[in-house]
């Protein structure tokens, strides 16, 4: 967290501006935005960009992934949806304070890319840097607005940030998007538990399980989630 920590809080003044009053800034077409601040990959980059993103899904082979996706950082270094895949396999690897520093690179390429405002969020949790974490954690929730995945780890970065309205509000968005889809209940549950509201969370876990959609043993399997039935045993 070396190099873009200043122009990144000078420039989120700037965002908070645009953002905060109306919704237009979720209009803006970012496919265009990322082509203006990177120059295309040929053929080769293009294998490396994936295979590297194939091998850190697998999450099998990070050590491949971070030297197959340097090798297109390193001709490419403004390439957004690559540096948005470094920060994610540094994370994966463990490294943070790496991680956050291409998180906030990103962010001051893209700022309105909601996806790279909820990776800033979750490396700067990371870092245990709340300032940061709660100014993208403001930012990613007014430009992330209906993708489920992204919305269950931004609730996520939200009760890391000790912002657990937010973070239930989150998961309700997420539960009322489809109710049939048991995450965004397993995560409101998360956040009741978290909040002291153990009756609540059971009746959420008890609920999934009453219609199906899980079972008393992947629940079990939660270790956040074992004290909440360790008395039943």
């Amino acid at each position: 967290m070396k190099k873009h920590t200043t122009p990144f809080l000078i420039g989120l003044l700037g965002l908070f501006w645009l953002t905060t009053p109306t919704v237009g800034a979720q209009s803006v077409d970012l496919a265009e935005e990322r082509a203006g601040v990177q120059s295309g990959r040929n053929a080769e980059q293009e294998t490396q960009f994936h295979r590297a993103r194939t091998a850190w899904e697998s999450g099998i082979s990070m050590l491949e992934a971070k030297a197959r996706i340097d090798r297109v950082l390193k001709e490419l270094p403004r390439d957004v949806e690559a540096l948005k895949l470094r920060t994610s396999i540094l994370m994966g690897l463990g490294r943070p304070a790496d991680a956050i520093d291409d998180a906030l690179y990103t962010v001051q390429l893209t700022p309105t890319d909601g996806e790279a405002q909820l990776l800033l969020c979750e490396t700067a949790v990371a870092n245990g840097n709340k300032p940061i974490a709660t100014a993208a954690l403001e930012a990613a929730s007014v430009l992330i607005l209906s993708q489920s995945q992204h919305l269950i780890r931004l609730s996520a970065c939200a009760l890391a940030a000790d912002d657990s309205a937010r973070a239930e509000a989150l998961a309700r968005i997420v539960v009322a998007q489809k109710e049939s889809d048991p995450r965004g209940h397993i995560q409101l549950a998360r956040v009741f538990l978290r909040g002291g509201r153990l009756d609540a969370a059971r009746n959420v876990l008890d609920k999934l399980v009453e219609n199906g959609l899980v079972t008393h043993a992947s629940i079990a399997k939660d270790p956040e989630f074992l004290s909440l039935y360790s008395k039943d045993s």
